[in-house]
């Protein structure tokens, strides 16, 4: 899967998204060090370039880390990554988190994958779009709200995303 999508017309809106999480999160003023997890391209680490950003992927031409599990850090930035994962991987994430630091607070992005996405992939003519995704938006909401508290929220992202600064449920 090709993890840039900061070309083109998708350049604008995830970089408007890119925006929105450090905004929601004050990332740009904050000593914490950050987890990109599903970091990509590395965009959010090219735009905090004054911060701590570790950037993990599973796909291994991006990551700069082996294993998430090792690292200490204080906040996890999850922008469009859970859409690609099963509820268990998800549980999974959160609990391996928890256990590293149970005050970790996390910022997620998640696509609403409406008629409104479909139609910008489409003009962007990106037709591998959502290819792979294995959690849709209701779900994956239904899981973050089963283990965190919500501290703020981003609505509607271009109507196409919706982002989440959250923490643990105690």
């Amino acid at each position: 899967m090709n993890a840039d999508y900061y070309y083109g017309i998708s350049k604008i809106y995830f970089k408007r998204v890119l925006f929105n999480i450090i905004k929601i999160a004050n990332l740009n003023r904050s000593n914490e060090i950050i987890l990109d997890y599903g970091c990509g391209s590395k965009e959010l680490g090219k735009i905090l370039k004054n911060q701590k950003v570790l950037n993990y992927d599973i796909n291994p031409n991006y990551t700069d880390h082996d294993d998430y599990k090792k690292l200490k850090f204080d906040i996890v930035i999850l922008n469009h990554v859970l859409m690609y994962m099963e509820d268990e991987e998800i549980l999974s994430m959160f609990r391996n988190v928890k256990k590293i630091n149970p005050k970790c607070k996390f910022v997620i992005g998640i696509g609403k994958e409406g008629f409104i996405n479909k139609l910008a992939a489409i003009l962007a003519l990106n037709f591998k779009a959502h290819k792979g995704t294995k959690n849709n938006y209701k779900n994956q909401l239904s899981l973050i709200k089963s283990k965190m508290n919500i501290i703020d929220v981003k609505k509607n992202i271009f109507f196409m995303t919706d982002v989440f600064y959250t923490s643990f449920k105690d």
